[in-house]
């Protein structure tokens, strides 16, 4: 065989190894690739291993591959396979060569060298023979291993594990080689997690019973919550496949500092908080029902914190929470007012928040906060309404130049003073225009990272409308019968006590009257002049009187019906400062807005003779029943005596006893009964008062004896039915008159009636009534204390007391006894003044009746005269 041949054979051997070679190197490969693969499926899968230990694995796993790579395909591959070194593997395989193949091989390639050292008959026999017997030989037989077909084997396996892997857990395998690569993705889970940081809207979708606070901001771009100082979050886990029984809630709280930038940077881990979360459910059991788990996170303080859940084989998370402080108030809230021009009112600035105003008022709302406010957007801060019928509206919030002015020179005068600097503060302002229906107004107030005000900036507005003004009448004269019109002479003067109230201002009012026959009222200029001044100075409350004088009312308007007794009715109408739409038909200016419920004043006109007799006989009936009054006095007197004299059953007990309490009882009905029947005496003798003063029925008698007569009449009554607090005023100057003369007298007198005037409103005796005959009028009456006729009541009432002792009672009835017979001198004092007044006012009639008399006979002989 020739060496060509040889070398040939030994070149095939060479691709065989190199062959081996590669074989051996793709499998171990294959091997270190299917387990580092299944070693960093499985480590991710049970460890769920954050993206940077990922990373850090996948480098691992590089790494690896490539020594493999290098130490067994490359470095193999790239060795050197010489003749001779194959023809040694050859002749270990096949030992009876003997060392002669590769013997003939170096003396054939060096046969210079041998030539010395064998004959070359000797090296071709050699030759011969080695070359015959390697034809013969199979050199692949050399190469045969079976550690080779070991690797070839571990790899297929190795190979098939990998892809069964993938076949049958695709997901999670597609999962792991994104996830492998650095992506953000999620294990695929039996359980899925739906995690929500609920809005303050949106808690009554997942309602909870503990009140919270939601204010945050949820930044998408760096995926972290900013959440304000002191607030709440409520977080919501929904789980949907495999719904858990728990669910587990841990919070990792940071250290933070703010870089140079001022931007929030973690630190080290301080502290892991686990809790356990709610189970709730929503909606009917069955098919329709939501299993959801729920935590109300309190009071936010840590800086930085990243929350998870953990339910079932689920976890979510990291929420990165950051909490931040939200704007607040750095000045008290300021409101001006700026009202309407028609209301001549100056504009009002106050710090009271809750808004009061006439509707059309300009409220400005001025305040400072501690941060910068976002103004732009639907989030952004603004001042809401609301209104009563559930809508509301947002008004802008802008910037206040004015303040921020003065901020900046004081910040530039502090600079060049050396002085500390102010602290910064943003000025902004919002304004609104006062209408009917707003109920309450808020500020929202948001910065830039859309964090709200945590506390609520805002009160209860009050929108009132200009109404128009409201008249009252307190006094327009008091009528001879309760159900009929005020009677007064024609020439009567009537002192209207008024009352007119506006919100805002009374600007003036007029006082209007017509006969009861006619459809249209007219005006009475005279009682507008008294009001001019209003015009200049409008009053929210004017309290007046004015002097009604029928004669210079009716001067120029007689009566339509000729009535010997007219009827007019009138209304004083009050008008404050608003405009309103109708018009004047005499000026064409628009007209003021005027009282709608005015008061009507009604009367009757008498002549002074009618009204005398009218008056006459109202006292001649009330006459009665002070003859009524007098007996029932003296029959409970008489009682009393009887009862004092029955010393053996003041205990009230047995058959008498009870009988007497029965009567004692009764006794006290009267007695109060009395004493009701005294006030309104006093009150009916209040009314002749004002008829006698206010139609001046004695104007030919100066010294007005019938009036000061029932003048008299009222100031018994109000002595003797006087109350506690006024009998300790009346008490000193009746004891100044019991035994007093002359000045002295009138010193008491003038001192009582000062006293007892301030329980007679109207129609008060003037200065012509004596007082020193009233004080006479009192010794000659025996009144020596007030308040017998209240004192009488409250006596009767005390003697039933169950608490008392019989000699208790004893002194009770003895004290009783003595203010009824006071009380009674009262009344017949009374009763005498209007038997005097009924005997002076007959004579008066027969008088006048002799006077009309003559003047009838007068204008018979002159009508006489000219007929002849």
């Amino acid at each position: 065989m020739s060496l060509s041949l040889i070398e040939s054979k030994l070149a095939q051997l060479r691709g065989h190894i190199r062959l081996m070679f590669l074989s051996h190197g793709v499998g171990m490969l294959v091997i270190w690739v299917a387990a580092l693969a299944l070693w960093m499926f499985w480590s991710d899968y049970l460890l769920n291993l954050p993206a940077g230990v990922r990373v850090g694995f996948l480098v691992v796993a590089c790494l690896v591959v490539a020594v493999v790579i290098i130490r067994n395909i490359i470095y193999p591959l790239s060795r050197t396979l010489s003749d001779e070194d194959l023809a040694l593997l050859v002749e270990r395989e096949y030992p009876l060569l003997n060392d002669r193949l590769i013997t003939s091989l170096q003396f054939l390639k060096n046969q210079e060298r041998y030539k010395d050292v064998a004959s070359a008959n000797m090296m071709q026999i050699v030759v011969g023979e080695s070359f015959d017997l390697a034809g013969k030989l199979n050199f692949g037989d050399a190469v045969r291993s079976r550690r080779l077909l070991l690797i070839v084997g571990l790899s297929v396996l190795a190979m098939s594990t990998v892809f069964a892997h993938a076949l049958f857990a695709r997901d999670p395998m597609s999962t792991w080689a994104r996830r492998a690569l650095g992506a953000d993705v999620a294990w695929p889970t039996k359980t899925k997690l739906d995690v929500k940081f609920l809005e303050a809207d949106q808690l009554a979708l997942y309602p909870t019973e503990e009140d919270l606070i939601i204010n945050f901001n949820h930044d998408p771009e760096n995926d972290i919550y900013q959440v304000a100082l002191d607030s709440d979050l409520r977080i919501i886990a929904e789980p949907s496949g495999d719904i858990p029984s728990t669910a587990e809630v841990r919070i990792e709280v940071y250290a933070a500092e703010r870089d140079a930038a001022g931007a929030l940077v973690r630190k080290g881990l301080q502290s892991t908080i686990k809790r356990e979360m709610v189970r709730e459910t929503l909606g009917a059991e069955g098919k329709n029902e939501r299993v959801f788990f729920s935590y109300n996170k309190r009071s936010a303080q840590n800086s930085w914190e990243e929350i998870y859940i953990k339910a079932g084989d689920a976890l979510a998370g990291p929420f990165r929470v950051v909490v931040i402080p939200p704007p607040e108030l750095a000045q008290p809230l300021e409101l001006t007012y700026r009202y309407a021009e028609y209301l001549r009112l100056p504009d009002r600035t106050t710090q009271d928040r809750a808004i009061e105003g006439v509707a059309g008022t300009r409220v400005t709302l001025k305040f400072a906060v501690t941060k910068a406010l976002q103004l732009e957007g639907i989030e952004g801060s603004r001042l809401l309404v609301d209104y009563n019928v559930g809508t509301s509206r947002a008004e802008p919030i802008t910037t206040d130049p004015e303040r921020e002015e003065q901020q900046r020179r004081a910040t530039e005068e502090a600079k060049k003073a050396g002085r500390a600097l102010p602290q910064q503060v943003f000025h902004y302002q919002a304004t609104v225009t006062l209408g009917m229906g707003m109920t309450r107004y808020t500020l929202r107030v948001v910065d830039k990272g859309g964090i709200a005000n945590a506390k609520r900036l805002g009160d209860q507005m009050q929108v009132k409308e200009d109404i128009a003004p409201a008249v009252r009448i307190h006094f327009s004269g008091d009528p001879l019968v309760s159900n009929q019109l005020v009677a007064v002479a024609k020439d009567a003067v009537v002192p209207v006590e008024y009352e007119l109230s506006d919100d805002y201002g009374v600007g003036s009012a007029r006082l209007y009257w017509r006969y009861i026959e006619e459809s249209e009222f007219r005006e009475f200029k005279p009682f507008a002049q008294s009001l001019k001044d209003l015009r200049e100075r409008p009053q929210t409350l004017y309290k007046g009187s004015f002097n009604l004088e029928f004669e210079h009312l009716t001067r120029d308007v007689p009566s339509p019906s000729g009535s010997a007794k007219p009827t007019l009715e009138c209304f004083i109408q009050a008008f404050d400062l608003r405009q309103t739409t109708d018009l004047d038909s005499k000026t064409g200016e628009p007209l003021l807005q005027g009282s709608k419920h005015n008061p009507i004043m009604s009367y009757e006109l008498y002549t002074v003779d009618d009204l005398r007799a009218k008056v006459s006989t109202q006292i001649r009936q009330i006459k009665t029943i002070i003859n009524a009054m007098v007996a029932s006095q003296g029959e409970l007197l008489t009682q009393s005596q009887e009862a004092l004299a029955r010393r053996e059953l003041l205990n009230l007990e047995g058959e008498e006893g009870r009988r007497l309490r029965t009567d004692l009882n009764n006794a006290f009905q009267k007695q109060n009964q009395l004493l009701r029947d005294s006030e309104a005496v006093m009150e009916r003798f209040g009314v002749f008062a004002q008829v006698y003063q206010f139609s001046r029925l004695e104007r030919d008698d100066q010294a007005r004896p019938q009036e000061a007569r029932i003048q008299s009449v009222r100031l018994l009554l109000a002595l003797a039915g006087a109350d506690r607090e006024l009998q300790q005023l009346l008490t000193p100057p009746l004891n100044r008159m019991r035994d007093a003369e002359g000045g002295e007298l009138a010193a008491a007198s003038e001192a009582l009636l000062a006293v007892l005037l301030r329980n007679v409103k109207r129609a008060r005796p003037d200065p012509n009534f004596s007082a020193d005959s009233f004080g006479m009028l009192l010794q000659e009456s025996r009144v020596i204390s007030p308040g017998c006729a209240e004192r009488a009541r409250s006596l009767c009432e005390g003697v039933l007391g169950t608490g008392i002792t019989p000699s208790e009672r004893r002194e009770l009835l003895a004290e009783l006894e003595r203010q009824q017979r006071l009380n009674l001198d009262v009344l017949k004092s009374v009763q005498a003044q209007v038997k005097k007044w009924e005997g002076f006012d007959d004579l008066l009639a027969g008088f006048r009746g002799l006077r009309d008399s003559q003047k009838d006979v007068n204008d018979n002989l002159k009508d006489a005269a000219k007929n002849k």
